[in-house]
């Protein structure tokens, strides 16, 4: 029985825009494999990190896929600010 990704396009166009889609997603994900696509994230705002870190942990926890796609360089440099090594999330695929 093969589950499908819940897929889901992380659109922060600044670091002010609504992280309101993003919970409203991951809380009818849970259980399930997610995938959160950040091509149209232009800046990755701490507490959207917060919020991706937590997600991250709770679904591996759950042994669930949990993938992050597509980060840009502005938001690696975010991630390099915020303390986490530039490729935190590169093609991590876990389940």
């Amino acid at each position: 029985m093969s589950v499908e990704t819940q897929k889901f396009t992380l659109d922060l166009p600044n670091a002010f825009a609504e992280l309101d889609p993003l919970i409203d997603f991951l809380r009818g994900a849970q259980s399930k494999a997610v995938e959160i696509d950040c091509s149209n994230t232009k800046v990755m705002p701490s507490r959207c990190l917060q919020l991706l870190l937590s997600a991250e942990q709770q679904w591996r926890s759950e042994e669930v896929g949990f993938a992050v796609t597509n980060i840009n360089d502005t938001c690696r440099k975010s991630l390099t600010m915020l303390g986490l090594e530039p490729t935190r999330f590169v093609d991590e695929e876990t389940a």
